[in-house]
């Protein structure tokens, strides 16, 4: 994701208000159904766990939600190789209300729906999340690992239980992991030091933290966490967590990720 983003997260599938209104009248028979995620390579998941990654994105302003089977249907024209890339959506004339992404089973699902509520084990210690990343999962970048596709993303679960991952992966897994320990926790998308990147911000006791999700020193403490003011090098643009998506009202670099320089786009409704 590192190489893909710098170019392409604004601009390379930022699709047009009408792209995707012309899915807004679907026909009864498709409404979404669920499907079971595969993983590649055979590797194993949670035995007998299917996630749920069904739902709308609900964006205030607007006449009718956006399903996962309009994206889906506007994705479909596409070839499998432009369908790898990050996809920003506009929706009644309102720009950038959501972002989709292509995953394990090949279908394109919402930002927030890689989400799923999924935490490993059970620990009171926040630092404990990022300490497992850095023991336990490599850094792989997705065209190595997916015969050249640009970007495919993994649920917290399967980036858990997948041995190799990109910066999107790292992300979802810790900021799904710190949202069950009762920390506002978000994915945060943009670009690091010129290359497109996700990081997570965690906000705790008022005070936003930069979490680099990918990094594999393996920190003991929170108090090793740097600030998100002090953190050289990250320009973000979106922000997601399991039910609402952010983006910036300027173009304006900024180390805040709360503001009024924040819109809140869009809500995700799972199911």
């Amino acid at each position: 994701m590192r190489w893909l983003l710098a170019s392409a997260l604004l601009a390379i599938v930022l699709l047009l208000p009408e792209v995707v209104r012309q899915w807004q009248h679907l026909p009864a028979q498709h409404t979404l159904q669920e499907r079971k995620l595969v993983s590649v390579r055979g590797e194993p998941e949670t035995p007998g766990v299917r996630d749920n990654q069904r739902g709308t994105v609900v964006v205030p302003g607007t006449s009718a939600p956006l399903t996962e089977a309009m994206v889906q249907q506007a994705v479909g024209q596409r070839s499998e190789h432009d369908s790898s890339y990050i996809s920003v959506w506009n929706w009644q004339g309102l720009e950038s209300v959501t972002a989709s992404a292509r995953g394990l089973d090949k279908l394109h699902h919402f930002a927030n729906s890689y989400l799923v509520g999924f935490q490993p084990f059970e620990t009171k210690a926040l630092w404990v999340p990022l300490y497992t990343l850095a023991t336990r999962k490599e850094y792989q970048y997705d065209h190595l690992q997916y015969a050249g596709l640009a970007d495919i993303w993994q649920t917290s679960r399967q980036a858990y239980y997948q041995k190799r991952g990109d910066c999107e992966d790292h992300a979802i897994l810790l900021a799904d992991w710190l949202i069950n320990l009762g920390i506002d926790a978000r994915v945060a998308l943009g670009t690091h030091r010129g290359q497109g990147h996700a990081w997570v911000i965690a906000i705790v006791d008022d005070t936003e933290y930069l979490l680099e999700a990918t990094s594999k020193r393996r920190q003991s403490t929170w108090q090793a966490m740097p600030l998100a003011a002090l953190a050289e090098g990250y320009e973000v643009e979106f922000q997601f967590n399991r039910d609402y998506f952010w983006a910036k009202t300027t173009s304006a670099p900024t180390r805040r990720y709360r503001g009024k320089h924040w819109i809140k786009k869009s809500q995700f409704i799972r199911g």
